[in-house]
C-alpha cells in the first residue's frame, strides 16, 4: 500500500560520516517539543564548551588498606569550585578515608598536584585542592553549584572522564529526586541520610566526580554512582556540599553531627500501614503538600546517642525542636548545628506520639583519622560509617589488612579484633599497648569475628617477630594532605628461651607397625615471609617438616613452605614446644629445604630423627604413609607405590621456583593427596621417601607427589659435618622422551644398540628444555640437545645427573642437529640465596634470581623487580611494564648497587625518566613520579651479624621520611 509521506530532505551526519534522514515538512507545527530541543543545541554547545576549563580529570592512588578499600590505582574526575583558592569537588569514594596522592589533569592536559583538603565522614564528596599559581597556560573555570535547580524532568548533561576518556559527555533527565542512597555492599563504602537523585544514563568508570551541569551551565548535582546494566545513574545532591564548600572558603571547621540513627524516606502508603494516624498524616501534608512521605529509623546503631535515648527502629520521625522534618536536609541542618548538644524529637511508634531527648554527637569524632601499620597488617578503630552495614557500636578496631596480624586465616576480610593474649582491646590505643608489652619470639592468640557473621568468635595463633614486624602510627594531617607517621619502638624486651619437655599423641593404628615411630620425627613449620619476593607474596605459610638429624636439629621441608632465603622460621613440635629456626639450604631444583632449630630447646621427650631407608622404593612396594591431621594427630595411610613419573610444572607468567628435573612417585591411595606432608616408611619404619606440596604457576592449585629421600643426602651430610652445602649444577632443564623420538632427531643404530644394553628400567632419553641464562652451561650446551653420556656413562633417567652435584667439569655427549658433539661442560655452584634487596616506588628490585634465569634467553640488567606494590607510583606509571630496569634519569643501571647511586639523588615528587624491557624484550620509557612520604626508597641486605639476618638501609632520606624506618 502506497502511503504519501513528508518531503524528506537527505543529510550528511558529521558526526560519524554516515547518512541519514532528516524531515523538513512542517517541522514545527508538527514537533514544537521537538523544535524547541534542537533550537536548544547551540546553547549546550556552549554550556559544555564553557565547562571544560573547569572540569579536571584526577589520577590518584591509595598506598594502603583503610576502611573497606584497598590499595589502588584509579581514574576519576572532579571540577573546579573556587578557581581562587584551588578547590575541586570530586567523590568520597575517590578521595577516600585513608591516604590519598593524586593529580589533576587539566583540560588542556597541564598536570598538576592535588591534596585531600576534606571528605565527608558518610556522605559521597570531598575537596582536593592545588596551587592555582601552578596553572600557566589555561584560564580556570569555576562552576557554580545550584542545588536548588535539580527537579524532576530538567535535562543535563554529565561531563567528565568516562571510562578513561577524558571529557566525555553524556545525556540524561533527572526522574527522581528522593531516592535512598543506594547501597554499594557490606565491607565497603555506603552513603546513608541523604538523598540521591536518579537518572537514566548510561556511565562507567572514571566518571566518579563528574558534574551534572543544567542548561544554565550550572551543576545541579555530584555523580556518584550507578547500575552499568539498566543504565541507571546515582547523582548526589549538593545541598550539603555546598555548606561545606563556604566553611572551607571562610576558613572554618565543618561540623558534622549525629545521633547513630540511619533513617530512610518511605512513602505514605507504606507508613500508614505501619500505624501512622491520619491526622498526624494530614498534618504533614498541609507542611508540606508537595511531600509524598516521611523519615523511619532503619538502624539504630547499639550504644549509640538514639539507641540510648530509646529510639527504636521503624519510628517515624516527626519533629525536631518542635519543626516537622520529612527531608534529611532539614534533618542533618538539625544535627550538624548542634554538634554536642541535645534534640527534642518526636517520633511517631504504633500510632502514638512519643517524646526522646537525644544528644547529638560529633561525626568526625566517630571517624578515624589514623592507623595503625604492623608488619604488612593494617589496623584503626572501627569507622562509623561501616558500622551501619553491620548494626554493630562503633568501637573496636578493625583490621583493614590481615596479611600478618592473621596468618593463616582463608578470607580475613571485615575482622573485628576484640582481645590479643587474653587482653581487651577497644580502639588503636589498645592495640599498641597490648603489642608493645608482648615479647619477641612469643607465640600469641588474637581473638576476633567478622562483621558478616558476628555469631561466630574466632581466634588464631600469631608468632610475634618485631625484628621485621615494625610498628608505625599514621594520623592525618590536612593541612599538608599527608598522614604523619610516628614509630613505635619501645617493646618489651626478648624472654630467654628455655628447654620445653615435651611427648607426642600415640598413633592408635595398629597397622602402621613399627612405622609408627615415624610420628616422633614430624613437626609443624610456620614461615613468615617478611617481604614479598621472588615471585612470592608476604602471605604467610605453614607446612610440616621430618627431623632427619636430632643432634644438630635438621629439619627437611618442602618449598611450598620455604619458597625463597627470606624467610622468618618457627617449628612446633608435638603442638607444645614452639621454637626458632634457621634456613640452612634451598636445592636448586628438588623440592626441599633444609632448616636447622637449636637442639638445646628441646627437654626430656621422645622426639626422634627419622631413619633412612638404604632401600629405595619400587613400584609395586607397599609403604606405609605417615601423616598428621589439621588437629596435630598421628594417622598411618597403608598404600602401594605404583610408578614413578617426571614432574612437570609449567612456567608461571610472574617467574617463581619449581620443581624441575626430578620424578615423582604416585601412590595408589587417592587418600594421600588429602595431606600436604608426609614419610613413606617400610615395615622397618625407615624413612624411604617424602610426600610434598609442589608449587605451581596458578597461585590456587598445588600439586602433590612422593619425593624419594635419597636426594637429600648430598645436602645433608655436608650440613652433618658443620660444612654448607655447596652443589654444583649444570643449571639444565630437561625432559624424558623416547628412544623413537631421539631416532627421529638423528641418533644412530650403534647409539640405540647400546643403549638397549645397558640395563635400566626407563626405555627413554634426556633431552634438554632450557639452559639457565648466565650460567657456565649456557653457550655450550643448547635447547633441544639430546644427552647421550656424562664422563662416558650412559644417561637414562634423571637421576644419572646426580653426578654433576660433586663435580666441577663434567665430559658430554650429546645429539644436536643430527650431528653427535663431545663437549666439556664446566658445572656452576649451586647458590638460591637473595643477598640484597631494593625497594623503590613500591616496586622490590632484585638481582635476576633463579626462576628468572631459567625463563629468559638474554639478561639486559642486573636489576629487575619481583613485586610491585598495589596504590604505589610503580603500579600507577606502569612499571609492571618492564620488568628489567637498564637505565633511570638517563644513567645505566647494570646492578643494584649502580642503581642504588643513581636513585639516591632523585628529589621528592619529582618524575624520574626509566628505561627498561619488558620480559619480552619490547624496550619501555616510563616516567614515575617519587612519593617518598609513603614510598620511601630503602634497602635489605644480607648481615648474618644481625638478629634477624638482614640489615636496613635508607637510601633516600627526606626530612619527612626519616622517622619512618630504622
Amino acid at each position: 500500500m502506497d502511503v504519501d509521506m513528508p518531503f524528506a530532505e537527505a543529510t550528511t551526519d558529521h558526526t560519524n560520516g554516515k547518512r541519514r534522514r532528516t524531515s523538513t515538512h512542517n517541522e514545527e507545527s508538527r514537533f514544537p517539543e521537538k523544535l524547541q530541543a534542537l533550537s536548544d543545541v547551540p546553547r549546550w554547545q556552549s554550556v559544555s564548551e564553557r565547562a571544560f576549563n573547569g572540569i579536571v580529570s584526577i589520577r590518584f592512588y591509595v598506598p594502603t588498606s583503610f576502611d573497606g578499600d584497598s590499595p589502588l590505582c584509579s581514574e576519576a574526575t572532579g571540577f573546579i569550585v573556587d578557581a581562587k583558592r584551588g578547590i575541586i569537588l570530586t567523590n568520597r569514594h575517590v578521595v577516600g578515608p585513608g591516604p590519598f596522592v593524586g593529580e589533576a589533569i587539566m583540560h588542556d592536559h597541564e598536570e598538576i598536584s592535588v591534596r585531600a583538603v576534606y571528605r565527608d565522614p558518610i556522605h559521597d564528596f570531598g575537596f582536593l585542592q592545588f596551587d592555582p599559581s601552578q596553572v600557566k597556560y589555561m584560564k580556570l573555570e569555576e562552576i557554580r553549584l545550584v542545588p536548588e535547580n535539580a527537579r524532576v524532568g530538567i535535562d543535563v548533561r554529565v561531563i567528565g572522564n568516562d571510562a578513561g576518556e577524558k571529557l566525555s559527555i553524556l545525556n540524561g533527565s533527572i526522574s527522581r529526586v528522593d531516592r535512598n542512597a543506594p547501597a554499594y555492599g557490606q565491607i565497603t563504602y555506603n552513603d546513608f541520610n541523604t538523598f540521591y537523585l536518579q537518572a537514566a544514563s548510561s556511565l562507567s568508570g572514571g566518571s566518579s566526580g563528574s558534574p551534572v551541569i543544567d542548561i544554565n551551565g550550572d551543576a545541579v548535582a555530584l555523580q556518584a554512582g550507578g547500575r552499568c546494566e539498566e543504565a541507571t545513574n546515582f547523582f548526589l545532591p549538593l545541598d550539603r556540599v555546598k555548606r561545606a564548600l563556604e566553611l572551607i572558603q571562610d576558613g572554618k571547621p565543618i561540623p558534622r553531627g549525629t545521633i547513630q540513627a540511619e533513617f530512610i524516606y518511605e512513602t505514605f502508603d507504606e507508613i500508614r500501614r505501619m500505624g501512622l494516624p491520619e491526622d498526624i498524616e494530614a498534618m504533614v501534608r498541609k507542611v508540606y503538600p508537595e511531600g509524598i512521605g516521611m523519615l523511619i529509623a532503619m538502624t539504630i546503631l547499639p550504644e549509640g546517642a538514639s539507641s540510648a535515648a530509646g529510639m527504636e527502629p521503624g519510628d517515624v520521625l516527626l519533629r525536631i525542636n518542635g519543626e516537622i522534618v520529612t527531608h534529611f536536609v532539614l534533618f542533618e541542618k538539625y544535627t550538624d548545628g548542634n554538634v554536642g548538644d541535645s534534640l527534642s524529637i518526636q517520633v511517631v511508634r504504633n500510632s502514638k506520639v512519643i517524646d526522646l531527648t537525644v544528644k547529638v554527637q560529633d561525626m568526625h569524632a566517630l571517624t578515624p583519622s589514623q592507623y595503625v601499620v604492623y608488619g604488612s597488617s593494617v589496623v584503626h578503630n572501627f569507622a562509623y560509617q561501616m558500622a551501619y552495614s553491620c548494626n554493630l557500636p562503633v568501637r573496636g578496631v578493625f583490621v583493614a589488612d590481615p596479611t600478618e596480624l592473621l596468618q593463616g586465616v582463608h578470607k580475613a576480610e571485615g575482622v573485628i579484633v576484640e582481645k590479643i593474649d587474653g587482653k581487651s582491646v577497644s580502639n588503636i590505643d589498645d592495640f599498641i599497648r597490648v603489642m608493645q608489652t608482648i615479647p619477641n619470639h612469643s607465640q600469641i592468640s588474637i581473638d576476633f569475628f567478622t562483621i558478616d557473621n558476628i555469631h561466630e568468635k574466632k581466634t588464631v595463633t600469631m608468632y610475634i617477630e618485631h625484628q621485621w614486624q615494625k610498628m608505625r602510627v599514621y594520623t592525618r594531617n590536612d593541612a599538608t594532605g599527608y598522614w604523619d607517621c610516628k614509630r613505635i619502638t619501645d617493646f618489651a624486651k626478648a624472654v630467654e628461651l628455655t628447654s620445653v619437655n615435651f611427648r607426642f599423641p600415640i598413633m592408635d593404628n595398629v597397622n602402621a607397625g613399627k612405622a609408627a615411630k615415624v610420628s616422633h620425627s614430624l613437626v609443624t613449620v610456620h614461615n613468615m615471609i617478611p617481604v614479598s619476593v621472588e615471585g612470592y607474596s608476604s602471605t604467610p605459610r605453614h607446612g610440616f617438616g621430618v627431623v632427619v638429624d636430632a643432634k644438630k636439629g635438621l629439619v627437611v621441608v618442602d618449598q611450598y613452605t620455604v619458597p625463597s632465603s627470606i624467610c622468618e622460621l618457627t617449628i612446633v613440635i608435638a603442638s607444645s614446644c614452639v621454637i626458632p629456626a634457621k634456613l640452612k639450604f634451598l636445592h636448586p631444583t628438588h623440592n626441599f629445604a633444609i632448616v636447622q632449630y637449636d637442639p638445646a630447646l628441646i627437654g626430656e621427650s621422645d622426639l626422634c630423627e627419622v631413619e633412612i631407608s638404604p632401600t629405595p622404593l619400587k613400584p609395586g612396594d607397599s609403604t606405609h604413609m605417615i601423616t598428621q591431621s589439621s588437629y596435630g594427630d598421628p594417622l598411618c595411610i597403608n598404600t602401594v607405590m605404583t610408578s614413578t613419573v617426571p614432574i612437570r610444572i609449567n612456567r608461571s607468567p610472574y617467574p617463581k621456583w619449581r620443581g624441575i628435573n626430578d620424578e615423582v612417585m604416585i601412590l595408589d591411595s587417592p587418600q594421600a593427596n588429602d595431606y600436604f606432608f608426609g614419610v613413606l616408611a617400610d615395615d622397618e619404619g625407615r624413612a624411604q621417601a617424602l610426600w610434598t606440596t609442589y608449587s605451581t604457576a596458578d597461585n590456587k592449585k598445588t600439586v602433590r607427589a612422593a619425593m624419594s629421600i635419597q636426594v637429600i643426602k648430598p645436602a645433608l651430610e655436608l650440613l652433618r659435618r658443620d660444612e654448607e652445602p655447596r652443589l654444583r649444577s649444570l643449571n639444565i632443564e630437561v625432559s624424558v622422551i623416547s628412544i623413537a623420538k631421539a631416532i627421529s632427531a638423528g641418533l644412530s643404530a650403534k647409539r640405540v644398540e647400546a643403549l638397549q644394553q645397558t640395563r635400566s628400567n626407563r626405555n627413554g632419553m634426556l633431552r634438554i628444555d632450557g639452559v639457565e641464562s648466565l650460567s657456565n652451561a649456557s653457550g655450550v650446551l643448547e635447547d633441544l640437545d639430546i644427552i647421550i653420556s656424562i664422563n662416558g656413562k650412559p644417561v637414562r633417567t634423571i637421576a644419572d645427573l646426580d653426578i654433576q652435584y660433586s663435580h666441577d667439569m663434567l665430559d658430554m655427549v650429546v645429539l644436536r642437529q643430527k650431528k653427535e658433539l663431545t663437549l666439556q661442560v664446566k658445572t656452576t655452584e649451586c647458590d638460591r640465596n637473595t643477598n640484597k634487596i631494593i625497594f623503590w616506588a613500591g616496586a622490590t628490585l632484585q638481582a635476576p634470581y633463579k626462576a628468572v634465569l631459567q625463563q629468559t634467553r638474554k639478561v639486559p640488567s642486573g636489576v629487575c623487580y619481583s613485586n610491585i606494590s598495589n596504590g604505589s607510583p610503580a603500579k600507577m606509571y606502569g612499571l609492571q611494564s618492564a620488568f628489567w630496569i637498564t637505565h633511570v634519569s638517563g644513567k645505566a643501571t647494570p646492578d643494584l648497587d649502580t642503581f642504588e647511586r643513581v636513585v639516591s639523588d632523585c628529589p621528592d615528587n619529582t618524575y624520574i625518566r626509566v628505561k627498561g624491557m619488558s620480559f619480552e624484550m619490547v624496550p619501555v620509557v616510563l616516567n614515575i613520579k617519587m612519593c617518598y612520604h609513603y614510598w620511601p626508597t630503602t634497602s635489605l641486605t644480607r648481615d648474618p651479624s644481625s638478629e634477624n639476618g638482614w640489615q636496613s638501609k635508607i637510601i633516600c632520606d627526606p626530612d619527612r621520611t626519616s622517622n619512618m624506618l630504622e
